[in-house]
């Protein structure tokens, strides 16, 4: 009879470290292609503006087009490089704790790429094409942080070093979230280790 019921398998399965990392792995893979499809379309659309503009607005427009890349690509990277760590954990005690922990990390390094390189080509783009590069910016990546307000040179530095401060602080936020949840972990398991020896000394 108990061939005819399957959630008995299913839980069994889900309950395994390798599904979880399996499905982590492929989840990420996944959200690579779709940043890149993303990145693709943005790109493109970015490009249409800059038609009408002056010779100075449109190199700024092709420098950061060429950031925008590279952001693109660290983003990318980086996911394929935390997607193989997570299909390379070993077995262990706790089977999603270590996946959260490599989550956290992965959530503030992309955010650090892309900000870091973004708030460098927008500097760029602002000492160049003037007020409306926020609007640029905003339009291509809007997770960016939007320092300053104002433009030309001094607004650019500000933008420029702005962001990479935020993108500092982000990334340094999530590596503490990633420590913290380990540090609960183990915690966790040496208070059950000394919990199992002193019923050991109890009993003698």
């Amino acid at each position: 009879m108990e061939k005819y019921f399957f959630m008995k398998p299913v839980l069994t399965l889900i309950s395994q470290g390798q599904f979880f990392r399996k499905a982590f792995t492929i989840a990420l893979q996944i959200l690579a292609v779709v940043i890149a499809i993303a990145g693709l379309v943005t790109w493109i659309a970015v490009w249409k503006s800059i038609s009408g503009n002056s010779a100075e607005a449109t190199i700024g427009i092709i420098i950061f087009q060429l950031f925008f890349v590279i952001a693109v690509y660290m983003v990318i990277h980086t996911l394929l490089i935390r997607a193989g760590d997570i299909n390379a954990l070993p077995d262990a005690d706790y089977t999603v704790i270590p996946i959260v922990s490599i989550g956290l990390k992965l959530a503030g390094e992309i955010y650090a790429c892309f900000v870091t390189v973004i708030s460098i080509g927008g500097g760029i783009l602002m000492c160049f094409f003037g007020g409306n590069a926020i609007y640029l910016i905003k339009r291509s990546a809007p997770l960016v942080p939007g320092f300053g307000g104002g433009e030309g040179f001094w607004g650019g530095l500000v933008f420029m070093f702005g962001g990479l401060f935020t993108a500092l602080f982000v990334m340094v936020f999530f590596y503490f979230l990633a420590e913290a949840v380990v540090v609960m972990a183990d915690t966790a398991k040496n208070i059950k280790i000394t919990r199992k020896i002193a019923e050991q000394y109890n009993r003698k």
